[in-house]
């Protein structure tokens, strides 16, 4: 998966390693330290330009959960964003999203919107600026 190697020479750079998850819920399959890590790749090329996240795949939202989206641009990956998972609940933006569905809930999900606004918004989860809170 060209999304999941980008991840990792993203972090290699700063001498991070991304391992497997060897147990543990379906959809998070990736640790740094004790963070764990929902891989999501988006690919721009297409007319889809927000993604979502069945919410039975992340679990229970917390400070140790992040979602890395790697956006895909031109067919290559381009740019890492760690969003820590509790930014999606607590968020009152409009590319955080909670899409709740009360009559099935295995339909609800997180959704996260791109477009040219949130991309200026989404950059203080750019890998450069998230690193430090990989490293605790």
């Amino acid at each position: 998966m060209i999304a999941l190697e980008f991840l990792k020479s993203e972090l290699k750079k700063h001498s991070i390693e991304l391992t497997a998850k060897p147990d543990g819920r379906e959809g998070v399959d990736f640790l740094i330290g004790k963070h764990q890590i929902y891989l999501q790749p988006l690919d721009l090329d297409t007319i889809k330009q927000s993604v979502k996240i069945p919410k039975q795949d992340l679990g229970e939202l917390n400070d140790n959960l992040f979602i890395a989206l790697v956006l895909i641009i031109e067919k290559q990956p381009r740019v890492v964003y760690l969003i820590s998972s509790k930014q999606l609940r607590d968020s009152t933006n409009n590319y955080f999203i909670n899409n709740e569905v009360s009559l099935m809930p295995s339909l609800s999900n997180w959704e996260i919107k791109i477009s040219s606004k949130s991309i200026e918004e989404l950059e203080k989860y750019a890998l450069n600026n998230m690193i430090n809170k990989l490293k605790v």
